[in-house]
């Protein structure tokens, strides 16, 4: 039996709320909340999943020397911490960089009509509607998303380049482990089944709703995806299984730091970008001297 929106969403904020007793502490309470939102959310999401047979298994386009990354800002004006992120794709990647806006993102993806109307009226928040625009920008083109807000300090690895598909696990160390999955990063080569079949949730999903009922929507569809479609799931336990921690090992821990390049080669050795975010208060302020600060201000010019 299928539960409607309504009862799911009441099913979750009784379990993750109501029963939630407030005597407990504060990271007991948060972590009862993401367990009922890490089984119930993908519960409902069940029902966009593609019916069996849907989405063909097809050999993906391996074209790599004309693999692009695709990064996105627009909308509003674009901080000092963006730019800095930019100049690091340009400087440390191998693959042209496209810095895509809300101009020249059309050029390389059309959304159906009903998807943009939800997003003209607001229903769609512009963090969702990007998690739309990048799978359908894979799906068009195939390469690599990178959000804005990462920051390279050397070449994708070539593991990760060989990849059909590829993207980091959530793990349990960083923001809300229930998301499941990282999608700040993906590797999509065209045609590949987990890319296609997870594009095919997404629509599915926004054709049918009115908006979103969680902010990590579009990485809990793709957990409902590899475990309720066995062709997914079998490819999904072929990709490298990478913990997102290392991705974000500099901009919480040491930004407030005075600079070293020892400190900052030791904390940015386990991946090749590091996440950011332009709205912390060491992003719009860093402090004089302070890792952020060098980031933002001195490296990459």
């Amino acid at each position: 039996m299928k539960l409607s929106r309504t009862w799911a969403l009441t099913d979750i904020v009784v379990r993750a709320h109501i029963l939630n007793p407030l005597w407990r502490s504060r990271d007991a309470r948060r972590e009862h909340r993401c367990n009922v939102a890490k089984v119930a959310i993908p519960r409902y999401l069940k029902r966009y999943v593609p019916a069996p047979g849907t989405i063909p298994e097809t050999t993906p386009l391996r074209d790599d020397k004309n693999d692009k990354v695709f990064m996105f800002w627009g909308f509003k004006p674009q901080p000092p911490l963006v730019e800095a992120c930019m100049r690091s794709a340009q400087k440390h990647l191998t693959q042209p960089v496209l810095q895509l806006n809300e101009k020249t993102l059309f050029n390389y993806i059309d959304l159906p009509g009903e998807i943009m109307d939800k997003q003209r009226r607001g229903q769609i928040a512009i963090a969702h509607f990007l998690d739309i625009c990048r799978v359908e920008l894979l799906h068009n083109h195939g390469g690599f998303w990178l959000d804005a807000t990462g920051f390279v300090v050397s070449p994708i690895p070539q593991n990760i380049v060989d990849q059909d598909f590829f993207v980091y696990m959530a793990g349990d160390n960083v923001g809300s482990p229930y998301s499941f999955i990282q999608n700040c990063f993906i590797r999509g080569r065209k045609g590949a089944y987990l890319l296609e079949a997870w594009r095919q949730t997404i629509h599915n999903f926004w054709l049918a709703e009115p908006r979103e009922f969680d902010y990590f929507m579009h990485q809990l569809m793709f957990k409902a995806l590899v475990q309720n479609d066995p062709v997914a799931a079998k490819y999904f336990n072929e990709m490298p299984h990478i913990d997102q921690d290392p991705t974000h090992a500099v901009w919480w821990d040491i930004a407030n730091k005075p600079f070293s390049q020892e400190l900052f080669d030791k904390y940015t050795s386990g991946a090749f970008f590091q996440k950011t975010a332009y709205n912390a208060p060491w992003a719009k302020n860093p402090i004089p001297g302070s890792v952020a600060d060098v980031m933002i201000n001195k490296m990459n010019k």
